[in-house]
């Protein structure tokens, strides 16, 4: 049990880094700074605010969705690559809500990239998914059901994928959010 406690310290501290963790409470209700899309930037007024959207999806699974990293913030640009294989640059939107304490695979992510390739955005989602299938397996193979099933999906130019026991609520919200 003592070995498996610090495989899953250890885990916690390599995702917290690997997802670029903001420096975020587990108060849901505060939202991380400078979470709020820049319009003028991507040239699109039409943009979701992300800070409500990270409010949202994290009250919605306040146990599991703990930690967020956006667009306009540092640690979003910072690890994009890592995270959505590409530089942020190329991207005219991005958000993640996920799990910072680890142990649980869950997460939201939602791009949308500036030049509309929905198709390779799909791509680097589906990637997301597979890494952290590599990820969990044989760290918490009880988490490998949730990544397997979970959805990637487009809705208006936004690229998303949600891996939690909640994905149909957590869905409603995006499409919801991102119309």
């Amino acid at each position: 049990m003592g070995k498996r406690y610090i495989i899953a310290a250890l885990s916690a501290m390599l995702m917290l880094s690997g997802c670029g963790a903001s420096e975020s409470s587990s108060d849901s209700s505060a939202a991380p700074a400078g979470v709020t899309q820049n319009s003028a930037e991507s040239g699109n007024d039409n943009l979701p605010s992300f800070e409500e959207l990270s409010k949202a999806l994290s009250n919605a699974d306040s146990d599991k969705l703990t930690g967020s990293a956006v667009y306009d913030d540092p640690q979003f640009e910072k690890n994009c690559e890592k995270l959505f294989f590409c530089p942020k640059s190329e991207l005219s939107g991005g958000l993640i809500v996920y799990n910072q304490n680890g142990g649980f695979a869950d997460e939201v992510s939602a791009i949308k990239r500036r030049d509309g390739d929905t198709e390779k955005a799909m791509k680097a989602l589906r990637d997301r998914q597979a890494m952290r299938h590599s990820d969990f397996d044989g760290y918490v193979p009880e988490e490998l059901p949730k990544i397997d099933s979970g959805k990637v999906f487009e809705t208006n130019g936004w690229c998303v994928l949600i891996i939690s026991d909640s994905s149909d609520k957590l869905e409603k919200i995006v499409r919801d959010s991102l119309k």
